[in-house]
């Protein structure tokens, strides 16, 4: 029976990865991500039904394919994808995906693991319980050609936002307008903006907000990328 709410976001975490890019394979990656999990009863220890991984940069050092090693270790026997050739844009059309998968078909419990050279980002998601109540409203892409095109559709999404370093410029005049603003680090692709996630959900819930917009600009393709949760 499908859910007519969005996903529930159970956990999210992430880490750097200090050594050259290319030193490692995804899988060597993804491992010490899977590795990192932070311990509870969040959805990543029931057995996963579906587990996505997402990328921008290519492996330059392959040692087999990441998600088919991540679906072997973590728990549950889960359906595994990955999403790449999109740009930043990869982890949030892996996130769409689990979010249709849970609506159309009934509830499920999933894992996206976005994988950049220099860092990667986890979400564990489905279930019914989640970090701070957050669920999944929606994941949206527009056009636009320049990172201040993005300003009018962030602000009118309205409450605190994380911003990817493609839309660093634009975090003051969020904060003008009176929003609570977290930025990515640079220069981790793909994976910046879920890795700044973990540290934001925390600081979301002290501040009281009711809507996390998670956002990043594809300069190369023209692209704002935003994924809404709502506390509840």
């Amino acid at each position: 029976m499908a859910d007519g709410a969005g996903l529930c976001l159970g956990a999210a975490w992430g880490l750097d990865f200090p050594a050259r890019p290319g030193e490692r394979s995804f899988v060597a990656l993804g491992g010490e991500l899977l590795a990192a999990a932070p311990a509870g009863d969040g959805p990543l220890p029931r057995p996963l039904d579906y587990l996505v991984v997402a990328h921008e940069a290519y492996d330059a050092a392959p040692a087999g394919l990441a998600a088919g090693y991540l679906a072997d270790s973590c728990p549950g026997e889960p359906r595994a994808f990955s999403v790449a050739d999109q740009g930043i844009g990869a982890p949030f059309s892996g996130l769409k995906l689990l979010d249709r998968i849970h609506r159309g078909a009934g509830p499920v419990d999933a894992a996206l693991f976005v994988l950049d050279p220099a860092a990667g980002a986890a979400l564990a998601l489905g279930g019914t319980g989640g970090t701070g109540g957050w669920r999944l409203e929606t994941v949206a892409e527009e056009r636009a050609g320049a990172a201040a095109d993005c300003l009018p559709p962030l602000l009118e999404r309205g409450g605190a936002y994380v911003l990817g370093d493609g839309l660093r410029e634009q975090a003051g005049a969020l904060e003008a307008a009176g929003a609570t603003v977290w930025t990515a680090t640079a220069g981790h692709g793909c994976a910046g903006v879920w890795r700044a996630l973990g540290g934001a959900l925390a600081g979301a819930r002290e501040a009281g907000a009711v809507r996390l917009v998670i956002a990043d600009w594809d300069g190369g393709l023209g692209r704002l990328h935003v994924a809404v949760l709502v506390a509840g």
